[in-house]
């Protein structure tokens, strides 16, 4: 990971770099603190300990001005049917802790290199793993045979795969890209015109096309916006495109939703920004720190604040931008928002490594899956697809390639699981138990009477 994240810049790996340092420290003190202080009657449970612990720290992760969402635990397993179906139960933290338990029974099988003699006792926890997993695959095949053929629409969908300028300052390129767009969206155009909706990736088109195409001032600007809003016009079909957008509260990185029929233009303001590449957190707004800040030469952006949905045919989608999808609990609120599928565009060209992308298309995968949506990625040199509401991909273009995906988009009736209702309560309930035992435990309300290795 960190390799990629060097792409990204050196100060994403500094700060990556800080913070697994320090959630990894504050997780060795709290599991060192239980192994210690829980006494030998209970050390039964250390296994399930062990795993909470490891998950609530991850979980932790996830949140505050510095949240990182890769490097899960639970994402290994997105190419695993049976344990996308339990996700969406408990999110991707279900799956997590299962994996964590599995890790912590066959952990607690040996001591000192060997098997221990409490053998038998981890027998008896992998065991129940293994009966665990047999008991999803059994839920995993029912509810696929069992489930019923629902009439459903189909939505012809092209996405749209550049290899794009979108960190250069050059109007020149910013051109040459607008042009491959068009011409890579003539040629699927061409061969199936039945196309309702058009994808292009995230800041597929650099300068605000709706703010150049009023203000002439940049003539080639203003040029290349009415190029752009002239194609959309001239096309039987709805556009979704990555786009810079500004309002009163400054530039946004967006996308930009043009109706087919219609002249009404909706966007979408991304509202998760990239610490220290689109935003720069404003408790670090020292003197001393603008040298760092130029160094960095980034363009930073102003959040979102709401959640934008479009229509399209009698459907509802949304289009999380870019790492967004990252984040089940932005998605889910865009699924109780009213919408039916998610429409993912990404620029992933700056990781330069499959190991990156994988890891982001992971994500799309659970996403899915959690919420039971369609979820299409549209993106720079990254996993260009289309995934069903069960997580499984059904179609994929090569990547560091430019092209186009064709694919008919199933969608049956609007479907909630119990992820999409309870959220993370699941892993919120078990930090919030974890944290009882170390106040517990702190307080000295039980006392250790036993010592050495359990």
């Amino acid at each position: 990971m960190f390799f990629w994240l060097s792409s990204f810049g050196i100060i994403a790996v500094f700060f990556v770099a800080l913070i697994y340092a320090f959630y990894g420290s504050l997780l060795f003190l709290v599991l060192s603190f239980f192994e210690k202080k829980i006494p030998c009657k209970y050390s039964k449970i250390l296994w399930i300990v062990r795993a909470a612990t490891v998950l609530s720290m991850d979980f932790l992760r996830t949140k505050g001005v510095f949240a990182f969402s890769y490097g899960i635990i639970g994402y290994s397993q997105w190419k695993n049917p049976v344990l996308l179906s339990f996700s969406s139960f408990f999110g991707v933290w279900g799956v997590s802790f299962f994996i964590l338990l599995v890790n912590s029974a066959f952990a607690s099988a040996f001591s000192s290199g060997g098997f221990s003699e409490n053998y038998r006792s981890a027998f008896k926890k992998i065991l129940f793993c293994l009966s665990f997993y047999l008991s999803l695959s059994l839920y995993y095949f029912f509810s696929v045979f069992s489930e019923k053929s629902d009439s459903y629409d189909e939505l012809p969908v092209l996405l749209i795969q550049n290899s794009s300028c979108a960190t250069s300052n050059s109007i020149s390129d910013y051109e040459r890209d607008l042009l491959t767009l068009i011409d890579l969206t003539e040629q699927g155009l061409k061969e199936f015109p039945d196309v309702e909706l058009v994808v292009w990736p995230e800041t597929a088109v650099v300068p605000d096309i709706l703010y150049n195409l009023e203000n002439k001032s940049d003539f080639r600007r203003h040029k290349l916006s009415e190029t752009a809003v002239d194609f959309f016009r001239q096309q039987n079909s709805a556009f979704l495109i990555g786009n810079n957008h500004r309002d009163s509260s400054g530039v946004h990185n967006s996308a930009v939703y043009f109706p087919k029929e219609s002249e009404e233009i909706s966007v979408y303001d991304k509202n998760f920004l990239v610490p220290f590449t689109e935003y720069w957190p404003s408790f670090l707004n020292f003197k001393f720190l603008d040298s760092l800040k130029n160094y960095l030469n980034c363009e930073f952006f102003a959040p979102g604040s709401i959640i934008n949905i479009f229509e399209i045919k009698n459907h509802s989608f949304a289009s999380p931008i870019c790492f967004e999808d990252s984040f089940s609990p932005l998605l889910r609120k865009m699924k109780k928002s009213g919408c039916d599928f998610f429409v993912n565009i990404s620029d992933d060209a700056w990781a330069k490594s499959s190991a990156e992308k994988n890891m982001h298309l992971s994500m799309s995968v659970f996403r899915a899956a959690e919420l039971a949506s369609p979820f299409l990625r549209s993106t720079i040199d990254g996993r260009t697809c289309a995934i069903d509401s069960h997580g499984k991909i059904l179609a994929q273009i090569q990547e560091e390639k430019d092209g186009w995906l064709y694919f008919k988009l199933k969608l049956s009736e609007r479907k909630n699981t119990p992820y999409a209702f309870w959220g993370d309560f699941f892993v919120i309930v078990i930090l919030f138990f974890m944290l009882i035992l170390l106040l517990i435990l702190s307080a000295g309300f039980v006392k250790v009477k036993c010592y050495g290795r359990r």
